[in-house]
This record gives C-alpha cells, sequence and structure tokens, in this order.
C-alpha cells in the first residue's frame, strides 16, 4: 500500500475536477492562440498549426501556505534540509503551517491542434492531456512525523491525496453573427486516463511510551483501465494491499480509457461603438464518469494498539519504526476492505468569464480590459478580477501587463493579488507566447519561487496560416 501512495503523490506533483487553469493575461491579446480557452468565441488573428505538445502548455501550483521556504530550511554551510529532516525542530516549521495545508497542481498540454479561418467562421481542434491533483496535508500530521511519542495526541482527520488524469478532444468553431456580435461553442470529449483519491475522514493516534492507539476512518477509490489485473491488488480476505502497485505495472496493464466525459463551452462577444469591446463566457458545462469495471473503491475503518514500545519516524522508508528490542513497524497506511465500485464521477463545475475592454486611441497601439474568472474544479477554485493594459506597437508583436486580485477557495480561502506579464510574437512564420499571471520577485540562484503560493507558466508555439484578421471591426 505504500508504493499505491507513493504513485498518488507523484501523479499528483509530477503531472497534476478538470480545467481549472487560467490564461486571464493573453484574454486581450488578438495573436495569442490561448485565449480561446477562456472564450471560444475570442479567435487568434491568424489560422494556426500547435507544434506537438509544446503548441499549448500550462502548468499551475497554488497552496494556501506551503512555499519553498516552508519546506526547507539552512542547516548550515549553505546547505538546506526539508522539514522532516531531524536537524529542523518542530518549533521552527509550526509558525509556517495552516491547519490545513493545502496543495493543488494541473496541467494542460496540447498534443496537436490547429486553428483556420473558413468563409463561414473561425473552427478549432485540439488533442490534449489535462492532469490535475490535490493533497490536504494537516498540520496535527507534520507534527507527528516530527515530534513522535514526545507528544501524546494527535487528531489528523481531512488527510488526503488525489489526482485525475485525462485526454481532451476539443472541436471549436466561433462565427461573426453581424459587424458587432461574434459568438463561439466548443465541445470537449473527454478520455479518463486515470483517478485515484485517497481520504481519511478519521485519523487519530494517542500515544505514550508504552502504548500506541490508532484510530482511522478512510475511503480509496482508483480508476484505471487495467487496474484490476495487478498482482497482488486485491488478498485473498478482499482486502485492497497494493503490494506490487507501481508505475511500470500499471502501464504494462492499462488497455485503454477507463472513463468518458463530454463538456460544453459557450462563448459570445460585442463590439460597441468601434473602440469598445465585451464578452461572456460559460465554461465546462458537462459530466466525467469512470466505468465500475475499471475502478477499485476501499474503505478501512480500523482500531487497534501496540504495547511495549516506543516509535520514532524514519524519513528515509516514510514509516514508524520501534526503537525497542522487537521489529516490529508500524505501517500508517491502513488497510483498505474492497467495496462495490458502483458509478464513480469527477464533479465538473461551470466557469463563469465576463470582460470588457476599450482602444484607448482608436488604433489597438494601447488597450485597457476589465477581466472577471471564476474557475473551480474538485482541488481548489479561484474568482478573480483583473485589470490590464495590452500594447500592441507593431503588427507582430503584443505585450500585456495585468494586476488581479481574488480569492482562492478551496485551498484556505485566501484573498490574493498578483501581476501578470505576456509576451506575443506572433510574425508571418511562427506564433511565440510566454506569460504568467503569477510575477515572481523573489527566488534563489537557482529560480526557485521562495515565498510563492501561487505560480503558474503558459508557453505557445505555432506555425501561422494565412494573412492577419482585423480584430476591431
Amino acid at each position: 500500500m505504500k508504493r499505491f501512495y507513493t504513485l498518488l503523490l507523484l501523479l499528483t506533483l509530477a503531472t497534476t475536477g478538470l480545467h481549472a487553469q487560467q490564461y486571464r493575461t493573453s484574454y486581450f491579446m488578438e495573436g495569442s492562440t490561448m485565449r480561446t480557452r477562456l472564450n471560444p468565441a475570442l479567435r487568434s488573428d491568424r489560422g494556426y498549426i500547435l507544434f506537438p505538445t509544446l503548441g499549448d502548455l500550462s502548468v499551475n501550483l497554488n497552496s494556501n501556505a506551503l512555499t519553498f521556504n516552508t519546506l526547507f530550511y539552512p542547516v548550515g554551510n549553505g546547505r538546506i534540509a526539508s522539514l522532516f529532516d531531524s536537524r529542523i525542530d518542530w518549533a521552527t516549521v509550526e509558525p509556517h503551517l495552516a491547519n490545513m495545508n493545502k496543495i493543488s497542481v494541473d496541467l494542460h498540454a496540447a498534443l496537436l491542434g490547429a486553428g483556420f479561418y473558413t468563409p463561414i467562421g473561425y473552427w478549432t481542434v485540439e488533442l490534449s492531456l489535462d492532469a490535475v491533483g490535490g493533497v490536504n496535508l494537516p498540520k496535527s500530521l507534520v507534527e507527528f512525523t516530527k515530534q513522535g511519542s514526545r507528544a501524546t495526541a494527535y487528531e489528523m482527520g481531512g488527510l488526503s491525496v488525489g489526482t485525475d488524469l485525462s485526454v481532451t478532444l476539443s472541436a471549436g468553431y466561433s462565427r461573426r453573427i453581424t459587424d458587432e456580435l461574434t459568438v463561439g461553442g466548443r465541445i470537449n470529449f473527454i478520455g479518463g486516463l486515470a483517478r485515484a483519491n485517497v481520504t481519511y475522514n478519521r485519523l487519530d493516534a494517542t500515544l505514550n511510551s508504552d502504548t500506541w492507539s490508532i484510530a482511522a476512518d478512510g475511503t480509496l477509490t482508483a480508476s484505471l483501465n487495467g487496474l484490476r489485473k495487478a498482482d497482488h491488488l486485491i488478498n485473498e480476505e478482499g482486502y485492497i494491499t497494493g503490494d506490487q502497485l507501481n508505475a511500470g505495472t500499471l502501464l504494462q496493464n492499462m488497455k485503454g480509457l477507463a472513463g468518458f466525459g463530454m463538456t460544453f463551452d459557450l462563448g459570445a462577444e460585442y463590439v460597441l461603438f468601434d473602440r469598445f469591446k465585451f464578452s461572456a463566457a460559460l465554461l465546462n458545462l458537462g459530466f466525467l464518469s469512470w466505468n465500475p469495471n475499471h475502478t477499485v473503491k476501499g474503505r478501512s475503518e480500523a482500531s487497534y494498539e501496540l504495547e511495549g514500545y516506543s516509535y520514532e519516524y524514519d524519513p528515509s522508508t516514510g514509516e514508524w519504526v520501534s526503537d525497542g528490542s522487537g521489529s516490529t513497524s508500524l505501517n500508517l497506511d491502513g488497510r483498505f476492505k474492497e467495496t462495490a465500485a458502483g458509478k464513480t464521477r469527477t464533479k465538473m463545475y461551470p466557469g463563469v468569464v465576463l470582460g470588457a475592454e476599450y482602444d484607448i486611441f482608436g488604433n489597438r497601439l494601447l488597450n485597457a480590459g476589465m477581466l472577471f474568472t471564476h474557475r473551480r474544479n474538485e482541488y481548489y477554485g479561484r474568482t478573480e478580477f483583473s485589470i490590464s493594459a495590452t500594447v500592441h506597437p507593431i503588427e507582430w508583436f503584443t505585450a500585456s501587463l495585468s494586476y488581479a486580485v481574488g480569492n482562492y477557495k478551496c485551498i484556505g480561502d485566501n484573498f490574493f493579488s498578483s501581476f501578470g506579464f505576456a509576451l506575443n510574437f506572433h510574425t508571418g512564420w511562427i506564433n511565440l507566447f510566454l506569460g504568467t499571471d503569477y510575477l515572481v520577485f523573489n527566488v534563489n540562484p537557482q529560480f526557485i519561487p521562495l515565498n510563492q503560493r501561487a505560480v503558474n507558466f503558459n508557453f505557445g508555439l505555432s506555425i501561422p496560416l494565412g494573412r492577419p484578421h482585423e480584430g476591431w471591426h
């Protein structure tokens, strides 16, 4: 089971509800191929063919409390160590943690894609990989690993790890109804590759030098085509052990999709008095369900005591090991009794986007914009209001600077503010986009953000098709 948790954590942190990525800084940049993801009525100024994998790549990381400086601490001689290192005492770590420390990660990578103009409108098609994940880490669990038997009781309920991985085929269409009004829509066919979630509603430990009492109540859900073929996944007693559950075994046994879903995106844009643009979009309307034949569910309800030993946490193995004469080790992963799989769904939350833009000089040199976005998935959500300035000094170059304030629900209800910046080179032979919604001002020599709780990076590379189309009517 330990390998199963390791796999979950790797899926969450290395790849990561779906489609919560933000592209707000690129929203008013007419040369960007990315802006259609927030509103299918919007168009790039040319058709395009995306470079495989690099055409539209976005990575987002969010946390309510954890940053590089809260995870790693100096230990002298220019070296650092993680918070679990024995050289870092609990008194140093504790002030930097929230009661519930939440991390969310998501990734969008367009594997293939294109956009093109026809006499009846603007079309887009894209095949993409989407991944999202989250970790809820109670402060008491960190204290448990740091303090061990030096404290007497811990309540660690709320601990959870989860991830979803899917492939999406999207087709979009944007049509100009009148000189002022443009409408658009997009349909997304979602193929579920993998889903896994472990949640402990209760995980209590009462400790002293002689007795450890553990009470756990947790659930496990995992979906993957071929999952049930993994060796030793379920033992003779009906427990999900997962001793041989690792990435190699899963990839070897995976035969196809484990789930299917479909969502719709709708958008519109209206031009008023030649200089004003107003736009709105409703996103992510649909479902994603997982096949019960490819799903395993389990429940852990354990209550047991171990007497006569004192245990300490070993960060090198991730286990609590007795320091007494016995060889018993305390495995806190728990054992999940298999339950009926039934239907499993990934919650799909609708997103809302509202935008307004003004061409200050009437020649597209400098535009001012306001944007409201609300996006959410199972692991976090964002409600933001941003203002931006977009400059278009020459035909093939656009830059945008934004400032946003918002509330980040599901990661601690944090009020947040940030600057964003984006560059777009859209010549006749290449379209290159670089941008972030969260500018980083404090980094270490390896360019790792030190105190940043939200980080994202957007990159796009494509080959333009055809001649530019006028964005303002």
